[in-house]
């Protein structure tokens, strides 16, 4: 990977030096001692892209960014592959995040592009996955653990819900759904990994409609998969990005694979979800 670059990203998507003479005397300005990149970013929407020692820094002012910016800046993480992304705003002082991967940092740079109105996103999106992944991605490896008891023990649950989805490399982030003749699914067990809502939240939804979170939206969308996996009594994985609406508190946009399973136990048919999150950031239009 190249090292060392130092680069501004205009509102086009043009990439110039940092300091470029070029890019002050398209401006119309000149004086040499004006702040010119701290004064592009943070009224024009333009971006710095910096990379140090394998690390990609990129500034810039998430309400103005522009389209054909932050194209340009994605084309740029992805060319130099960098190992994680350094993500400075302008309008949060003192501020910075801390994004490894750059499919990660382009979907976090993705959701605060959202701010400058010229890219929209889905509240909601899933995708199945091939199982192969689980052998694959390292970062699945909790996942791949949990379709390997499910494999031993041909989907027959034994012992408490605890028992079998309480093991921390899962991180709490583990539910078993109950179903119904008529297909309606119910809580019978929610770990405590869930960090978007309320601690009270694990217990309150015991007993209840698996489309029935706090945000009633999300609920209904994420309840689609466990039907589905019920019907067809075969593993699922999946790749979720959702905004999650709480009341009370901040939209937060999430990125998650899961593994959803069939499971049965004297004579009656679960369903279980464990997921490994992948990030989770308040939303731009929340902050």
């Amino acid at each position: 990977m190249a090292s060392g670059r130092d680069l501004i990203l205009d509102d086009t998507g043009r990439v110039w030096r940092t300091g470029s003479q070029a890019l002050m005397a398209s401006l119309h300005i000149g004086r040499r001692d004006y702040d010119l990149t701290r004064y592009v970013i943070r009224n024009l929407g333009f971006v710095r892209f910096r990379t140090i020692r394998g690390d990609a820094r990129v500034t810039l002012h998430p309400r103005f960014l522009t389209r054909p910016a932050f194209e340009s800046l994605i084309h740029l993480l992805v060319s130099h592959d960098c190992d994680r992304t350094i993500i400075e705003r302008a309008d949060v002082p003192n501020h910075i995040e801390i994004i490894p991967g750059v499919e990660d940092a382009a979907a976090r740079l993705a959701d605060l592009a959202t701010a400058g109105g010229q890219l929209t996103r889905a509240d909601f999106y899933r995708e199945e996955l091939s199982l192969r992944r689980l052998r694959d991605d390292r970062r699945l490896s909790a996942l791949s653990a949990v379709m390997r008891r499910w494999r031993s023990t041909q989907g027959e649950l034994r012992g408490d819900f605890a028992a079998t989805f309480g093991d921390p490399a899962l991180r709490g982030r583990a539910m078993v759904i109950r179903f119904t003749g008529d297909l309606r699914g119910v809580v019978e067990y929610a770990g405590d990994g869930f960090t978007c809502f309320d601690p009270s939240w694990r217990s309150s939804v015991l007993g209840h409609d698996m489309s029935e979170q706090p945000d009633p939206q999300y609920g209904q969308r994420i309840a689609a998969a466990y039907v589905e996996t019920h019907i067809a009594q075969s593993p699922r994985l999946e790749f979720v990005e959702a905004v999650i609406r709480v009341p009370g508190c901040s939209a937060r946009r999430s990125r998650y694979e899961r593994l959803l399973l069939p499971w049965r136990r004297d004579g009656a048919t679960f369903v279980s979800a464990v997921s490994v999150l992948r990030t989770s950031f308040a939303t731009a239009s929340s902050m």
